[in-house]
C-alpha cells in the first residue's frame, strides 16, 4: 500500500514539473538582434501568420537582473527599460521596437529580452558592439 502512495506522490510531482516548464517557441521574432554602438532604434515586425498572444515581456542580463514589463499602457503596448535599452511591444501591430542608448563603455553589452505567451517562450538576445 505504501508503495502505491509513493508511486502515486512521485507521479504528481513529474506532472507538475512538467505542466510548469515553459517551452521555448518561435515567435516570429529574430532569436538575436545586433545593435550598434552609437545608439538606435530598431523596428521589428513579427513574421507569424498567426501572432502569439503575448501577455509579457522581461528584459534580463547574464545573472537574471533586469526589469518586467510595466502594464500595457492604455491597451496599446507593453515597456520595459534597463539603463541602456527600452523595449516596446505592440499587439496589435505584432512589432517591436528596441531604442538603444550610445555604448560608451568600451565593452560589448548583452541583454536577453523573454516574450511569454501561456507556458511558452521565446528568448532574443540582444547585443550592442562596442
Amino acid at each position: 500500500m505504501l508503495r502505491k502512495y509513493i508511486l502515486l506522490l512521485a507521479s504528481v510531482i513529474l506532472f507538475c514539473l512538467c505542466t510548469s516548464c515553459e517551452t521555448e517557441e518561435d515567435f516570429g521574432f529574430p532569436s538575436k538582434i545586433e545593435i550598434s554602438g552609437k545608439g538606435e532604434s530598431i523596428d521589428i515586425k513579427g513574421s507569424n501568420d498567426l501572432p502569439p498572444v503575448i501577455i509579457h515581456i522581461e528584459l534580463l542580463d547574464y545573472y537574471g537582473d533586469g526589469n518586467y514589463d510595466v502594464e500595457m499602457e492604455d491597451n496599446e503596448y507593453l515597456e520595459t527599460t534597463t539603463d541602456w535599452l527600452t523595449v516596446k511591444y505592440y499587439p496589435a501591430e505584432y512589432k517591436m521596437i528596441l531604442v538603444a542608448e550610445p555604448n560608451e563603455t568600451n565593452k560589448k553589452r548583452k541583454l536577453y529580452l523573454y516574450l511569454f505567451s501561456g507556458n511558452s517562450r521565446q528568448e532574443i538576445t540582444v547585443i550592442q558592439s562596442r
